[in-house]
């Protein structure tokens, strides 16, 4: 990966604390590489270590391919002297070598020092639902007038943002983070990393149940975010209409902007009715004077938010009414997000990329929206939610519920989890006639009988944790 901006050699040493073991003060590094199957020539190797893996194994493949430098963590000094007394007689690799203490905080110390030396302004985004949205939103609004970076699609942790910062260079503007976590203490140091001046909680719900008790330790580890806020001065963005907000208000310290659907808040927004397929508009206000209407581009009532939250960060910025407008409506979203797909006689709501309890329902909600619309049964394929700890089966079987509550014609359920959908669909059931309940452990069966179950003209929504892999299904259909 070719970084934007090529950095010194003696800067990398004095930024991130490490140890020089051979090299040149006075070079620089241009790229950087942290997998020897997409490593260029010249860049220098990151060797990093995850549950299942360790970079340092292939440390002398990205030597063999062309590395022009790599560091390793000093736990593994032995075998690396080892292999540089191998190399030592050789004239092929005369590259730098760095030795640090943890290679992960090295990488992330190397970004710090991108960022440190450009100085962007950064908005950091985090939430259990919306963050990649609302991301593509301001960017979109602000790439009209600025050089905007920001990190892609789903690469939002410490590996993701720190490969993103360093494409910041001299003419980047604003650094946009979206930042993830899966337990406590990683959306506080992320931020920290960037350097967040400007940070959203875009919403609270029930996902990582598995690391969490409850949703007020969600919604701690997520405010993690207001410390750096708070200590560079800036503004910290909440959803007043969420649960969790006045929780999290009474509980951090930051200067506070308030986003939703009360003309008393900061910024507010007043809806207007969806087109066919669940777009809304909405008139964006800040306090109670109108500044621009709105048509969104993508369906669902709670996207109304993810455009109210990014129009309401740029109008903060001091960017127009207009260009707010321009930039809601032509904001091209990442794949698999309430992606609206027209398939001959079907249309599919492809929402694929994850699912939570929250999500889920909202996912329905849209469903149900555009069902209503066209006057057309609604089926709803949903898969396994993941990481919902001893709650899994509890939260399963209520969106079984949740289904029948909405009226949604036919239950389509896959995967060892989605039983218990299945379960709360077909148990409280009022009339069985009217609505059908199908269950598929897994694919076998599942794909051959897809054709019999779904007719012409029907809503097919497709909705289930990233690693169901929910989105080959449209193949089948």
């Amino acid at each position: 990966m070719k970084i934007k901006e090529k950095i010194k050699i003696d800067i990398v040493v004095s930024g991130t604390g490490a140890t020089m073991i051979r090299g040149d003060t006075g070079g620089s590094i241009e790229g950087i590489s942290t997998d020897t199957r997409t490593l260029s020539v010249g860049d220098f190797f990151i060797p990093i270590e995850g549950e299942n893996f360790d970079g340092h194994d292939f440390i002398e493949n990205a030597v063999r391919v062309g590395a022009g430098g790599f560091v390793y963590s000093r736990k593994h000094k032995g075998k690396i002297q080892k292999f540089l007394k191998k190399y030592e007689n050789k004239k092929n690799f005369t590259g730098l070598v760095l030795e640090t203490e943890d290679v992960l905080v090295f990488y992330q110390e190397l970004a710090r020092c991108s960022m440190i030396r450009f100085d962007p302004v950064v908005i950091a985004i985090t939430g259990s639902v919306g963050k990649t949205t609302a991301r593509d939103i301001i960017v979109s609004i602000l790439s009209q007038d600025f050089d905007v970076v920001h990190t892609p699609k789903n690469h939002n942790t410490e590996i993701g943002v720190a490969a993103a910062m360093l494409n910041i260079g001299k003419n980047t503007d604003f650094f946009i983070a979206e930042l993830g976590m899966r337990g406590k203490n990683q959306i506080g140091p992320l931020a920290d990393i960037c350097n967040a001046s400007i940070g959203a909680i875009t919403a609270i719900g029930n996902s990582h149940l598995e690391f969490f008790t409850d949703l007020k330790e969600i919604a701690m580890a997520k405010a993690e975010i207001a410390g750096i806020i708070y200590k560079n001065g800036g503004k910290l963005f909440l959803n007043a209409d969420d649960r969790m907000t006045p929780y999290i208000k009474d509980n951090v310290r930051a200067d506070i902007i308030e986003f939703g659907r009360n003309n008393r808040l900061d910024y507010n927004f007043i809806d207007l009715a969806p087109d066919e397929w669940g777009r809304y508009g909405f008139d964006f206000l800040k306090n109670e004077h109108k500044k621009t209407s709105v048509r969104l581009n993508l369906p669902g009532y709670h996207n109304i938010y993810n455009g109210c939250l990014a129009a309401g960060i740029c109008d903060y910025l001091g960017v127009s009414p207009e260009k707010i407008k321009s930039g809601i409506e032509s904001a091209a979203i990442e794949k698999y997000r309430m992606e609206i797909i027209d398939s001959g006689d079907i249309t599919l709501i492809n929402d694929c990329y994850n699912a939570s309890p929250l999500s889920m329902r909202r996912a329905i909600d849209t469903l149900c929206l555009i069902g209503e619309k066209n006057n057309r049964r609604c089926v709803a394929i949903l898969g396994d939610m993941l990481e919902l700890g001893d709650r899994s089966e509890e939260l399963h079987f209520d969106i079984g519920k949740y289904l029948i509550k909405k009226d949604i014609d036919v239950l389509i359920a896959l995967g060892k989890l989605a039983k218990n959908i299945y379960r709360g669909f077909k148990d409280n059931r009022a009339d069985p006639d009217d609505q059908q309940c199908y269950y598929f452990p897994e694919r076998e069966g599942f794909r051959t009988s897809l054709k019999n179950i779904i007719k012409p003209r029907d809503i097919v929504l497709i909705k289930g944790s990233r690693a169901n892999k929910m989105e080959e299904i449209i193949s089948y259909i």
